[in-house]
């Protein structure tokens, strides 16, 4: 499963980054990296970015990105 199938107040664990080393780095310096635990708080009106929390940071994310991040939901 992907990042982008999380809805709001889902939990998971971030498996691996299939990203472009520029977006990677950038999602690195915010605390996105394998095995972090990984919140859905909002998605926009037209489902396009989303929000999401990672330890205390809250960041927003196209969905372009986000289908790229292989994550693990919790159970």
């Amino acid at each position: 499963m992907t990042l982008k199938d999380l809805n709001v107040g889902e939990e998971a664990k971030i498996i691996k980054l299939n990203l472009e080393e520029q977006s990677k780095r950038r999602l690195l310096n915010l605390g996105v990296y394998k095995n972090q635990k990984i919140k859905c708080i909002y998605i926009s009106p037209f489902h396009n970015p989303k929000a999401y929390l990672v330890k205390s940071t809250l960041f927003a994310l196209r969905n372009e990105d986000a289908k790229k991040i292989e994550v693990q939901k919790y159970d």
